[in-house]
């Protein structure tokens, strides 16, 4: 877990981590790898998470937010992208829901 101070908001927010490595499909260059959570005070902040990835087997700082309620990735602004990450949104979530319940 990795508890982050937010300034700005004054939240104290933590976020749990959960691998994807090997657990998701990845497309011709993108590898997924985690899945980070957002909690405060216990309870899921927000209906959206951040999912680590690799771009070419390169890590990258950045991270696709996907909205866990839509089922869907959010500012994805290459089409052809976006159609590729849809089914591998609802996978995530699966994984997200099968994480929850245990």
């Amino acid at each position: 877990m990795k508890h982050i101070v937010d300034n700005v908001n004054k939240l104290e927010l933590t976020f749990k981590t959960i691998d994807l490595e090997g657990r998701i499909p990845g497309t011709d260059s993108i590898e997924f790898l985690s899945v980070e959570e957002p909690y405060r005070e216990g309870r899921r902040y927000s209906p959206f998470v951040r999912v680590r990835y690799a771009l070419n087997g390169v890590k990258q700082d950045k991270a696709f937010p996907l909205d866990v309620d839509k089922g869907i990735f959010l500012s994805i602004d290459d089409n052809v992208l976006e159609e590729k990450l849809r089914p591998i949104a609802s996978k995530i979530v699966e994984i997200l829901q099968e994480h929850a319940a245990q």
